[in-house]
């Protein structure tokens, strides 16, 4: 079981003002939204225009142990402060200037897995995994203030935290393992109250304006394949279908879901409202997905490509002599691997951004190789 008695660190000079945080933008999921879109239109300063005139504003060396089961993850950006994961806890900084804000330490950093990261209403969500049971791995879910970054309430899990989402007020958690059975929980983003539990099912990071899609793992024949789609706040089941789907993203106005189909072998887009199927591609090897609401964008070992929201037809391919990383669409613009491009036609816009980046109000924050680091025109 994890301990609960983690410290956090308040530095000096951490208060900001209310009114300027409220109209700061803001990347405050993973995947930008709860959809996982990994698209901000929001985005008007850096474009293919002012792309090549960015550069370096600032970077700090995020904590490191050669003892820690933690890592570095994506950073999120809200009330003016960039929020990422090192390898000794959480720790805060101020987006124009990269001074540090605040940290919060993990009590045993051999004990504590790179956590899935969320900001709802002005509350850092971490969501994490112990590291020193394989057999019988247990959960937690911590609230830290955004502005202190001091705990405001923890939820330990029977089942290892494996998917996150959060939406609407609601964190939901999916996970299993050899001595748990799959279970799916949701609870309170405010006080870390328990709001509904379903076992035998499993669910994904991505929620399509309030609504997740679960698929049954119970094994029995009668349930074999079944997928539902479930209200994020209630659970209450709002229709199934006979497939097995996981959802990978959905459209940012949550229109569609885009799965994959475990038995069908093939990438889906799937109605929100009813599950009715649309088109479908061939899946990829290992999809990471970004979609603007007209295209979706999806890379593989080779390259990468786009295809139609409306009927999956392929709009432009590239090829990329690159590592895979996932696709950001921001200002005209598409990051992933290799150089920027045009989100249009796939055409080189910028230099390469490697790492796990975020585009939002007029900077890039990207987390690579332990290094944080802010750029802009």
């Amino acid at each position: 079981m994890l301990a609960w008695f983690l410290s956090a660190t308040l530095a000096a000079g951490a208060a900001v003002n209310p009114a300027a945080a409220a109209a700061a933008p803001a990347w405050d999921h993973p995947g930008y939204d709860a959809e996982n879109s990994y698209y901000n239109p929001a985005e008007d300063v850096i474009n293919a225009g002012s792309i090549r005139r960015v550069g370096k504003k600032w970077q700090v060396r995020l904590r490191s142990s050669d003892t820690s089961c933690s890592g570095y993850s994506a950073p999120l950006l809200s009330g003016g402060r960039v929020v990422t994961s090192d390898q000794l806890g959480v720790s805060a900084y101020a987006a124009d200037t990269g001074r540090l804000l605040w940290r919060y330490d993990w009590d045993d950093p051999g004990d504590n897995g790179t956590p899935r990261l969320g900001i709802a209403d002005g509350l850092v969500i971490l969501a994490n995994n112990g590291c020193n049971s394989q057999s019988d791995p247990d959960g937690q879910l911590i609230a830290l203030d955004l502005r202190s970054g001091l705990p405001r309430w923890r939820q330990s899990t029977d089942i290892p935290v494996n998917d996150t989402a959060v939406d609407k007020g609601v964190i939901v958690v999916s996970g299993g393992s050899p001595s748990d059975e799959d279970k799916v929980m949701a609870f309170s983003a405010r006080d870390g109250r328990t709001l509904w539990t379903r076992t035998k099912h499993l669910s994904s990071g991505v929620s399509a304006n309030g609504t997740i899609l679960l698929r049954r793992t119970d094994g029995s024949e009668a349930a074999e394949g079944e997928s539902a789609a479930v209200d994020i706040v209630s659970g209450r089941v709002r229709w199934t279908h006979k497939a097995d789907w996981t959802a990978e993203a959905a459209d940012p106005d949550g229109a569609r879901f885009y799965v994959r189909d475990k038995q069908a072998e093939r990438l889906s887009a799937v109605r929100v409202t009813d599950g009715q199927p649309g088109w479908t591609a061939p899946p990829l090897l290992r999809s990471m997905i970004a979609i603007d609401g007209n295209r979706l964008y999806r890379v593989s070992d080779q390259g990468i490509e786009a295809l139609r929201v409306t009927d999956g037809k392929r709009l432009w391919s590239v090829p990329v002599a690159a590592d895979m990383a996932q696709p950001v669409r921001a200002g005209g613009l598409l990051y992933s691997a290799g150089q920027v491009r045009k989100a249009a036609d796939g055409t080189v816009a910028g230099p390469a951004y490697d790492g796990a980046v975020i585009v939002a109000g007029g900077r890039i924050h990207q987390v690579l190789d332990g290094t944080l680091s802010a750029y802009a025109p």
